[in-house]
């Protein structure tokens, strides 16, 4: 597939973890596999260096999705067969469907009430808990003109708006109003620039510099 929120990595694990808010280690696991699991997630190979950018645009959406997931009430450990049972239904990128929260659901819920399916879900997990956790989650997923998403805003950055747009800017998240890069943010912060000259220089308010450094750098400034 020659498309660009499939083919170029736009972050690597551990940035894709702060901006998604989630555990490095979690992430490298949903990436890239973990003992004989295999990935979970649309990632690039992985390199020994962390510092590659080994997850493309998909890559990313699928994870926010598999957090959603997460908190819903599916089992971390029963998380493959889930997703089997979803991409039966849905196709291989069956995370990013806009039927997740609606079909997908259902194919979930009927799922887990077969013996292959027993005990994916928690106890506590109602349906319709299930459906409202995975919609809240897919509102922050836009989909343009085919069946795959176009982008992803961030809810780390609430109540700002930073969003990933494989076309704009290499993928690097930027906020949606000034389209600043987040990273241009932080890496004047990092310089020991002050908050304040950090804001002049992108002409924009001292909030939006301290949402930079809370998701880029986990710190406040």
């Amino acid at each position: 597939m020659d498309d660009i929120r499939f083919t170029m990595g736009v972050l690597n694990v551990s940035d894709a973890a702060r901006y998604l808010g989630t555990k490095r280690t979690t992430l490298s696991g949903w990436a890239h596999g973990r003992d004989d699991a295999p990935p979970l997630v649309h990632a690039l190979p992985s390199s020994p260096d962390r510092l590659t950018a080994t997850m493309p645009f998909i890559a990313l959406a699928e994870a926010h999705v598999l957090r959603a997931l997460h908190d819903a009430g599916v089992r971390p450990q029963r998380i493959q067969p889930a997703l089997q049972r979803l991409r039966e239904e849905f196709g291989p990128h069956a995370l990013v469907a806009r039927e997740l929260a609606t079909d997908g659901v259902d194919v979930l819920w009927d799922f887990s009430r077969t013996p292959g399916g027993e005990g994916i879900i928690e106890g506590r997990t109602g349906q319709g808990v299930l459906r409202e956790i995975v919609q809240d989650y897919l509102r922050y997923i836009t989909w343009v003109d085919d069946k795959y998403p176009e982008q992803l805003r961030l809810m780390t950055s609430e109540p700002y708006r930073v969003v990933i747009d494989p076309h704009r800017f290499f993928g690097q998240p930027f906020f949606e109003e000034s389209g600043v890069r987040v990273a241009d943010v932080a890496r004047m912060l990092q310089a020991d620039e002050e908050p304040e000259v950090v804001a002049d220089e992108f002409g924009i308010g001292l909030d939006t510099v301290r949402t930079a450094a809370r998701i880029a750098l986990g710190q406040a400034a």
